[in-house]
């Protein structure tokens, strides 16, 4: 129902995840397990503005692990108590919630609204579009609006003022690649000595095993697209927060849609895949997606921070200006080079009383977990 002109022509080079093209793909391969909301913004026959949600269910299960432990000076029995009661009161959270954005991405990849309009004018018809969205369906019990890059602007006094809960997310790791860095051996002698020494035995620790990189194809994606789920699968189960799971068929039909833009290495040994790491590059702009790991075979020879280091060459090698890693295992991508972009979000139930006395309490505490930020280069 969404004009894909109409959509596109307000939509940047450089928000690429929010082209009608890419949001179609995630409709399709995930129809049967989310529901999508699209909304012009428009001023008179003008667009203006252009907001996507994706509706999930959320539990409160996925919190469970941003528990903080006891403050300093507080009684660890009653905290324990607390924590407990709390724990259960979140544990039976069931409820549908409408996201602004990709569950799928990192960043903010939600809205995008001509450049006339102040930040907060964009605040207000937000919020105004949400408003009119949950009408459509009275089972959206909330709104979560992740992935926000500091600083924080007019942008945000809207949503303070409306009730919503700020929220505390991982920060997005990336690095800069410098323009001096015309191969990868130019990226080891910008390390510091005790760095460059652990790159290279991490690569040799893989050649030494025998483990051999392949770029797949289309045609390499659907052969072995049971045992890519599989490597996926394997990572998710460890994830500590997800709000969606892929489908199977996701890593054939990216491939299919951006087959110059979407690429997907994998990892073999003894003849047999055991990880593979995905990106997307946009002109100068790398975005290093999913991973897949099998951790018995792969932890042992450290196959995670090679694959970070085989993104850096590729980036290196197809002239990349900005390569993104994403929030997982920020302290491992720290090791490489990548440094944190701070980011936050907010949360809302629309029940005024659940919203303040639940939602805001909680919000308040749920941390990520504290870790700590490597500087390899050179000083």
């Amino acid at each position: 129902m969404v004009p894909e002109l109409q959509w596109n022509q307000l939509v940047p080079e450089s928000n690429p995840f929010m082209l009608y093209g890419q949001l179609r793909l995630i409709e399709e391969s995930q129809k049967h397990n989310m529901q999508f909301k699209y909304a012009f913004i428009k001023n008179q026959d003008l667009t203006v503005g252009i907001v996507y949600f994706q509706v999930v269910r959320f539990t409160g299960n996925d919190l469970l692990n941003y528990f903080p432990e006891s403050p300093a000076g507080f009684k660890k029995y009653l905290y324990g108590f607390i924590k407990y009661i709390s724990k259960l009161l979140v544990s039976r959270i069931n409820v549908k919630l409408l996201v602004s954005g990709n569950v799928f991405m990192t960043g903010e990849n939600g809205f995008y609204f001509q450049h006339s309009l102040s930040k907060k004018e964009r605040s207000f018809l937000l919020l105004k579009a949400i408003d009119e969205v949950a009408k459509t369906d009275d089972k959206i019990k909330g709104i979560l609006i992740p992935d926000l890059y500091q600083p924080k602007s007019d942008f945000d006094k809207g949503f303070v003022e409306n009730g919503f809960n700020e929220i505390t997310v991982e920060a997005d790791m990336g690095i800069k690649l410098k323009p001096e860095w015309k191969s990868f051996d130019d990226y080891l002698n910008a390390l510091s000595s005790k760095y460059r020494v652990r790159a290279k035995k991490v690569i040799a620790l893989c050649n030494e095993n025998g483990v051999i990189k392949k770029e797949l194809t289309e045609s390499d994606i659907e052969k072995y697209e049971d045992k890519l789920f599989e490597l996926y699968q394997d990572v998710m189960s460890r994830a500590e927060f997800k709000l969606a799971t892929l489908e199977k068929d996701y890593f054939r039909m990216q491939k299919k849609s951006l087959p110059y833009t979407y690429r997907v290495f994998s990892y073999f040994k003894d003849d047999e895949m055991i990880g593979f790491i995905s990106l997307y590059q946009f002109g100068k702009k790398m975005e290093v997606h999913y991973t897949g790991m099998n951790p018995e075979k792969c932890k042992p020879i450290h196959l995670y921070q090679h694959m970070l280091y085989d993104m850096i060459s590729f980036g290196i090698v197809n002239a990349v200006e900005k390569l993104h890693f994403g929030r997982t295992a920020p302290e491992i991508k720290s090791t490489i080079g990548a440094v944190p972009s701070p980011m936050y979000g907010y949360l809302k139930h629309f029940n005024p009383f659940l919203n303040f006395f639940l939602v805001r309490t909680f919000t308040s505490n749920l941390k990520p977990k504290d870790y700590v930020i490597r500087n390899p280069f050179k000083v």
